[in-house]
C-alpha cells in the first residue's frame, strides 16, 4: 500500500473519482493503472489545531492498517475527515473504513450537504 503524497493526486481523484459519505469520513475513489492501492488522507484546518488534526489522522491511519488487506486494489483513495471523526469512537472509524470495502454508501439529503464542499480542502 502507497500513500498519496503530491497534491495533483490528492486533487485528480477527488475531482474525478466517485465518492462516499459515511459517518464519520468522505472517501472519493479513483482506479489508477499501477494496480496498487494509494490512500491519502486529509484533514481540514476547520477541524482544530494541529494536535487535534494530528490525533484524526493517527486514528484514520491506523484504522486504515488495520484492514488494509480488505481494501480495493488498484485505486487511489482519499480519506477526509468529517467534523463528527472529532468525537467518534476508534471503533466507528474502524466500522467506517470496512464499509469503504463494502461499497455501502449513506445517502445523504440535498440539506444536509448544502454545507459541504466537492473539492476536499485542497
Amino acid at each position: 500500500m502507497e500513500t498519496l503524497r503530491n497534491c495533483r493526486d490528492f486533487r485528480r481523484t477527488v475531482e474525478n473519482g466517485g465518492r462516499e459519505i459515511l459517518e464519520t469520513i468522505i472517501v472519493y475513489r479513483l482506479p489508477n493503472h499501477s494496480g496498487t492501492k494509494r490512500i491519502g488522507i486529509s484533514v481540514t484546518k476547520r477541524m482544530g489545531n494541529s494536535v487535534e488534526r494530528n490525533r484524526i489522522k493517527r486514528r484514520i491511519r491506523e484504522a486504515i492498517r488495520l484492514n488494509a488487506s480488505f481494501l480495493p486494489t488498484g485505486e487511489d483513495i482519499v480519506v477526509v475527515a468529517r467534523p463528527e471523526s472529532r468525537a467518534a469512537t476508534f471503533e466507528r472509524i474502524v466500522r467506517d473504513i470496512r464499509r469503504i470495502r463494502e461499497g455501502k454508501v449513506v445517502e445523504i439529503t440535498d440539506k444536509q450537504s448544502a454545507g459541504t464542499t466537492n473539492d476536499g480542502g485542497y
